[in-house]
């Protein structure tokens, strides 16, 4: 116990990590303390369309920088940086404005395809939100680069405090499921005005420039990242968002809505360490640059122990206790919501220590890998909700399939990732 406390003071790393892991930890738990009132304000079905509404949004929101965001902490120069972030937002605004007239057009074959006519009033709602997804998703990337650790927790605070605050209060005037996505745009408002009131007071010429041919250079010179890395993240949204897309469509809105709230609550402290590390880690490996592949490699092997002994204790209590204690905090209505995350904790478990790992496709360029390890995910979960939907299996079969099968898929990936890093140190040890 001596040990850890004089570790924390002589890294910067890991000070790091417990700067954004103190935000997250108190960002969460608003969402944990409030979450009990606002689903004894929402029934199961207002979940549901909320939870559809946003696996929708986070499909095509994975679009919505062309995953130019994700090459800010990269760029070798402040100026391209800057170029990059202001690509972002033209490309942002261009696609939600293309999004705003899909719906428009479409509205009717878009909730049709998903049985879910109960969305339809709510539609227009989802350019807004992807909007805010593509702005908060750049200027989060720049306090990655800058190393604004701070400034990220307080927008994590600030995001989940008006997010609570604006459901609380729809719920209590029976705005329902309306106050749960107004709720989620109130979220993405809070992130951008902190962080973009911070980008301007160290860049107040930020806006007063604006050169084509830097945008068209950014452009170019980070061109595979929306040529390939794009199609990999739309594959990535994909799979994590289908199991929720599939139950609803299969099992109806009361299910997608249990199971949306046991995928939320059961991912928090799997979030509270799992996010966290993943920026953290993302900079440091960025500063290292590929052609330091031992340093990443060293430091990788390193996180992947910490955060599988880390896990073990949430996945416990959730894996023995879930459904007495959504049944306790939530309500008996959300019971099932318990036997779901007990079910899923698996998932979750490896999603948590292959996830950060996988930043490392970024900086080594393999977006070719990335991009045909999410095709085998989408692939995946079509297949075992097929054969659920095919052999009649309840909603509790399926998930309980899902959960046995999908770990594998990210034990592969992080077997991918750690290969990766140890050809690129065996060819620097020969060149």
């Amino acid at each position: 116990m001596k040990i850890y406390p004089e570790k924390l003071k002589s890294s910067v790393f890991f000070q790091n990590i417990a700067i954004v892991a103190g935000g997250n930890i108190a960002a969460k738990a608003i969402v944990i303390f409030t979450t009990p009132l606002i689903t004894r304000l929402y029934s199961p079905d207002d979940y549901g369309v909320f939870s559809m509404f946003i696996s929708i949004v986070g499909v095509v929101g994975s679009l919505a920088t062309l995953r130019y965001a994700v090459t800010i902490p990269l760029a070798q120069s402040e100026r391209l940086a800057m170029n990059l972030i202001k690509l972002c937002f033209v490309i942002t605004l261009s696609i939600s404005l293309i999004w705003m007239f899909v719906v428009l057009i479409a509205g009717e074959f878009i909730v049709d395809l998903f049985s879910v006519p109960q969305m339809l009033s709510y539609l227009w709602l989802m350019p807004i939100v992807f909007f805010g997804t593509g702005i908060y998703e750049a200027l989060n990337n720049w306090a990655v680069r800058v190393r604004n650790f701070r400034l990220i927790t307080q927008t994590k605070i600030s995001q989940s405090t008006s997010s609570s605050i604006i459901k609380i209060g729809f719920g209590l005037l029976n705005v329902t499921p309306l106050g749960l996505i107004i709720g989620h745009i109130a979220q993405e408002a809070a992130g951008i005005t902190s962080l973009f009131s911070k980008l301007l007071r160290l860049k107040p010429g930020f806006v007063k420039t604006f050169n084509w041919n830097g945008l068209k250079y950014a452009a170019r010179r980070y061109k595979k990242f929306p040529l390939v890395q794009s199609w990999s993240q739309l594959l990535l949204a994909l799979g994590a968002q289908l199991p929720l897309l599939l139950i609803g469509s299969i099992y109806g809105l009361e299910v997608a809505g249990v199971f949306g709230l046991a995928q939320n609550m059961i991912n928090i402290p799997m979030d509270l360490i799992g996010q966290s590390v993943a920026q953290v880690y993302y900079a440091e490996i960025s500063k290292y640059g590929k052609n330091n592949p031992d340093k990443i490699y060293k430091l990788s092997v390193s996180i992947i122990k910490k955060l599988f002994l880390v896990a073990i204790v949430p996945v416990g209590i959730i894996t023995l206790f879930g459904p007495w204690l959504f049944a306790l905090v939530f309500g008996v209505e959300w019971v099932d919501a318990g036997l779901y995350a007990r079910y899923f904790s698996l998932v979750i478990l490896a999603r948590f220590i292959s996830s950060p790992i996988t930043n490392v496709f970024n900086v080594f360029e393999q977006q070719g890998v990335q991009l045909l390890l999410n095709i085998t995910r989408v692939v995946i979960v079509l297949i075992i909700f097929f054969l659920s939907n095919w052999l009649d299996f309840s909603a509790n079969q399926a998930i309980i399939l899902y959960s046995i099968v999908f770990p594998v898929y990210s034990i592969i990936g992080l077997i991918v990732a750690v290969n990766i890093m140890k050809k690129k140190i065996s060819k620097n040890s020969f060149a």
